[in-house]
């Protein structure tokens, strides 16, 4: 298919931030980010009306020397370690993080950020309602029969930042309502353990990262599903205003046979700004018999949830303010 779209390189969006000095170092903070349509009448692939999309991040907190407190709707910790080290970010039809269920936001959350203590830093987070991108398999486990056993992610991520080096490791866990179901098996719980770094060699900036999510079931029954997934991407500024991408990885189910996806992708932007920048990006995805992902530059797209396409191309323009 051919066609005109909007948000390819990363989805539209019209924010709000403020911060208001309480005195003694502290600070009362808040942001909303709102999601749009450029090219239709709706707020995008999150729904049809017409009109902005409330679909994004929100929150308020507190910030001083303790750290960060915020609570709201709050973006994924997974998500963004994927957007960190991707060289696609989480856009394009390059972007690998389309090839493993994302939780790209969380519902009813709240997030402690630490200060930076020499290079380290962690983030620790809840959410009671993690909406209805839990894993592949497209489950919604929301608030349901009073507080006891929701739909709860709990998340620990720790970073290691000095110089040209970043390091992160990140582990969380879903625990299911013991009325959800995939299909008729009952479900326990969704854990994943990603780790991820990059070195800046000034020419050249390499990342990697490996990533393990593990399905279990009830009653007995056991790992239902084990997906391994892992890339390594580069950037590389040329000439000033070029930057030059490229990430080959693949994912896995050691579960099932023959299940096996790989991806690799080539980009390059042109900066016309410190603002405004035109990208063209080339993806491809080959697979066994039992993989079946199509190609998207929504980067939370379940994987095997998509049929289709297998290759793709975008050309494009990015505007911030």
């Amino acid at each position: 298919t051919n066609r005109l779209d909007s948000g390819v390189s990363a989805p539209n969006r019209l924010g709000f931030k403020g911060a208001e000095d309480l005195g003694n170092g502290l600070k009362a903070i808040l942001e909303a980010e709102l999601g749009f349509s450029g090219d239709t009448n709706g707020p995008g692939t999150a729904g049809t009306a017409g009109g902005l999309s409330s679909t994004r991040h929100a929150y308020v907190g507190v910030t001083g020397g303790f750290g960060t407190v915020v609570g709201g709707r709050l973006d994924g910790v997974r998500y963004g370690i994927f957007n960190k080290y991707d060289a696609f970010a989480v856009g394009t039809v390059g972007n690998f993080t389309q090839m493993t269920g994302q939780v790209d936001r969380a519902n009813s959350a709240v997030a402690y950020i630490s200060p930076n203590w020499s290079g380290f830093s962690f983030v620790g987070a809840y959410a009671t309602n993690i909406g209805s991108q839990t894993n592949v398999l497209g489950l919604n486990p929301q608030e349901t029969n009073g507080n006891d056993n929701d739909g709860e992610l709990f998340a620990l991520m720790g970073n290691y930042t000095n110089g040209p080096i970043d390091i992160t490791l990140d582990w969380e866990r879903v625990s299911f309502d013991q009325f959800m179901l995939a299909g008729v098996i009952p479900l326990d719980k969704d854990t994943v353990t990603t780790i991820a770094g990059s070195y800046d060699f000034g020419v050249v900036k390499l990342r990697a990262l490996w990533d393990k999510q593990k399905l279990d079931g009830r009653s007995g029954l056991g790992t239902l599903a084990d997906w391994r997934s892992w890339f390594i991407s580069a950037t590389a500024p040329v000439g000033g205003n070029f930057l030059v991408k490229f990430t080959y990885g693949r994912t896995e189910d050691k579960k099932v046979s023959s299940d096996t996806a790989r991806k690799w992708a080539i980009g390059v932007d042109y900066n016309l700004s410190k603002r405004t920048k035109l990208y063209a990006d080339y993806g491809s995805i080959s697979q066994d018999n039992n993989s079946a992902i199509g190609i998207s530059y929504a980067a939370n797209t379940n994987a095997g949830a998509g049929l289709g396409a297998t290759k793709g191309f975008d050309i494009g323009v990015q505007h911030k303010f």
